[in-house]
Order: structure tokens, then sequence, then C-alpha cells
């Protein structure tokens, strides 16, 4: 009976043993299903944030589409108001008005400084009338210190009277027109265009030419110029025009910046002569003290500068200083001269 005794004893320890691991495993499965999910957790705050952020997205198209809609509702009625109005302009419109409006403004409440002066507050016509007796560099001054004077300037009346000085003592054709009263027009529009279109020359200053050319000295027993010297020989020649039809011509040796008083002064080497123009082309005629230079100029008309500039086409010299005698040519290679303005002249 022993022996059965302990084979059962045995057999119960085992399967308690059993037991005691199966709960034992149970328990740990349970506790492991009560801990958290942490993966789960991830991956369900990801999904509720990227449903948070589609509804946001849809909410703030909404919005876009609703401020849109109310921005085309107000643009509809303007635009049936004022139909020239550009369609491309968008939103940036009211701020453009808003700050052409406060430009206005302030310009509105600027002061202006000659507002009060006794000249300023002139008739036109007395103000033309005044300006008439100004040369046209002077009205071209004037014009650049007040609007004032710069709306007057622009009178046709002004003009003409500009035009009626100045072209018939440059143009032959044009003197006698003018003496038979038939200067007028033709092909320019107006006054304004006659007088900034047609060629002429500009008098307060003068043209200057530079010329240079190299030579070889004249050797002596006098002179200490070491042999095989080149000599650099520099001089210019002027043209002053003058509004009684005459021109000062001078060949000196006096660079462009302190030839004015000598000009002005004829003083030796500047002589008096006559000129003409004809359409755009300036002939000059000087007699000096042993003959007779003639020049034959063109006269540019540049976007930049209008009248300022002449090309030297042909110069030739009679022997006597009545235009008698042989002729001597000059070769020329559309030498330029360059205005120089000189309110001293």
């Amino acid at each position: 009976m022993a022996p059965h005794r302990e084979e059962d004893a045995a057999v119960n320890v085992k399967g308690s043993a059993h037991r005691d691991a199966d709960e034992e495993a149970l328990q740990a499965a349970l506790q492991e299903s009560l801990e958290p999910d942490f993966m789960a957790e991830i991956l369900q705050s990801e999904d509720q944030q990227r449903r948070q952020d589609e509804a946001r997205a849809s909410i703030a198209q909404l919005q876009l589409g609703t401020t849109l809609n109310d921005a085309e509702s107000e643009e509809k009625p303007r635009e049936q108001d004022s139909g020239d109005e550009d369609d491309d302009a968008g939103p940036c419109v009211h701020a453009s008005r808003a700050v052409e409006a406060k430009t206005v403004e302030d310009e509105a409440d600027e002061e202006d400084p000659n507002e009060e002066h006794t000249l300023l507050n002139f008739a036109d016509i007395l103000l033309i009338d005044i300006l008439k007796w100004l040369d046209e560099d002077t009205i071209g001054v004037c014009t650049c210190t007040c609007k004032r004077l710069l709306q007057v300037a622009r009178s046709e009346v002004l003009f003409e009277a500009l035009c009626r000085r100045i072209f018939p003592v440059q143009n032959p054709r044009a003197a006698a027109a003018a003496a038979r009263n038939k200067f007028g027009l033709r092909r320019f529009p107006t006054w304004f265009d006659m007088f900034h279109e047609r060629p002429r020359v500009r008098y307060n200053g003068f043209y200057w030419l530079k010329v240079s050319y190299y030579k070889k000295p004249e050797l002596s027993m006098w002179t200490d110029i070491v042999p095989g010297t080149i000599l650099k020989c520099i001089y210019y020649r002027y043209f002053s025009f003058q509004r009684d039809g005459t021109v000062l011509y001078g060949m000196l040796f006096k660079p462009p910046h302190e030839v004015e008083s000598h000009i002005r002064n004829q003083r030796k080497g500047v002589y008096r002569g006559r000129f003409y123009v004809d359409k755009d082309d300036l002939v000059v005629t000087v007699p000096t003290n042993c003959n007779e230079v003639n020049f034959r100029l063109k006269i540019t008309q540049r976007e930049r500068g209008k009248n300022v500039k002449l090309v030297l086409k042909e110069h030739f010299a009679n022997s006597e200083p009545d235009g008698s005698g042989w002729v001597n040519d000059y070769d020329t290679a559309d030498e330029e001269f360059y205005y120089y303005r000189s309110w001293n002249l």
C-alpha cells in the first residue's frame, strides 16, 4: 500500500505545480493586457492630428471662398459705375487710390513760395510781353524757376516772337518772306515745333574746334632743341555768332575757358565776318588782313542737344581780302565744332 500512496502524492504534487504555472501565465497575460499599448496610442494620435489638419484646411478654404465672393460682389457695382477701369488692377487698386489721394492732399497743403510774388500775379498776356524782351536762353532759365512761368512760356505767341526774331536774321529766304509779311509756319504745325526743329546757330556762346598736328622744329645755332625732337602744335578755331547776322572768327592758341574776353574785345587774331543758314547748311565768310576765308558746315540735330555741333564740310580761302584772286582749298575730315555756352559774349 505504501508505494501506491507515494505515487498518488507525486501525481498530486505535479498537478498542483501545473496549476500554479497556468495561474501565473494567466495572471501575466492579464497583467500584460492591462498595460497601455504605446504604438496604438501613437497611431491613434497621428490619426487625430491628420483629421484636425484636414478640418482646418477645409475651414480656411471656406473662409477664402467667402472673402473672394464678398470682394467680387463689392467690385461688380464699382465696375458698373466706372466701366473704364483696369480689370487686372486687383486688390491693390484701393491702396493705390488711397496713396494718390493722400499725395494730392499733400500737394494741396504745400505752400507755394511764389504765390504772393507780385510779378507772378500778373495776367498771362503781361508776362508774355515781359518774356518777349528776353533771349531764348534766358527764357529757358526762367521756366526752370517756377510752374507759373513754365505754363506761360509755352504760349504760341511767345514762340512766334522768338521765331520771327531769330530765323529772318540767319536765313535770307526767311528775311525776304518777313519783308513781304509772308513769313509763316509752312511745313511746321506750330511755332514751338519750328523753334525746336528748324536748324539754327546758337547765341550766348561760341563753337570751338581743336586742331593738333606734329612737325619737326627748325634747328639753328640759336636754338637749344635736341636734334630729332618732334613738336606737337595745338591751336583752336572759334565761331561766335551775333544777333545782327555777323560772326566773330578767331584762330588762337588759347583754350575755350580762356578765350571769352579775347573774342568779346576782338583782340588780335579775331575778325568779324558774315554768315547765313540754308536748311542745315551753314556758310561763313570772314575777311582777314591778308585773305578771305570761307567755311561750309553742317548743323547737326541730335536728341541730346540740338544745334550744338557743327561739322566742317568745306574750307577754302581767297588770296585777296575782297574775295578776289586765286582760291586755296584745304582738306577737311568732318571736323566737329562744339558749342560752349558763355553769357559774357
